[in-house]
Order: structure tokens, then sequence, then C-alpha cells
């Protein structure tokens, strides 16, 4: 694997200030962005359902954690294709 090759590392996005719908809206914006193989660490002030299920719809991976300070992580992925 050369360097051209190589995923780029996760980026990390704090939403946790933000007013209702910013979190949700930037996250989907942010995850839009994503290449094949990226990925993107959201944290929010709360786990998101609504968010959770737009990134399934999207047909990306993502796993949840609690954060030490508060509110939830959420690392997204978008799949490699094909």
């Amino acid at each position: 694997m050369t360097a051209d090759d190589a995923t780029p590392p996760p980026v990390e996005l704090d939403l946790r200030g933000l007013p209702a719908p910013e979190p949700l809206l930037r996250a989907l914006d942010a995850v839009d962005t994503l290449s094949p193989g990226q990925g993107l660490t959201l944290l929010t002030p709360l786990l998101p359902r609504p968010l959770l299920a737009e990134l399934d719809a999207r047909g990306l991976r993502w796993q949840v954690s609690d954060c030490v300070d508060g509110g939830t992580r959420i690392h997204v992925e978008r799949p490699e294709s094909g």
C-alpha cells in the first residue's frame, strides 16, 4: 500500500454545544461528504436516534460509545465500494 492508497484518518466533529436541530443537520452534512473507506467521529449531546436511522438509510457503518466528559461518541464510516 502506498501513501496514495491510504485511507485518510478519521476526523472528529464536536456538536455538543449546539442547539437542536444543528447537531443533526451538521452531522448529516459531514457524513454526506465521506469518501469510501473514510471515517468521522461525531460528539453529540445525547444518543441521537434520528441520526442513527439516517446513517442506516445512507448505508453507513456506525458505532456508539459514551464520552467521558458527557454526551455520545459516534464513529461513522462509509464502506469501501465494490
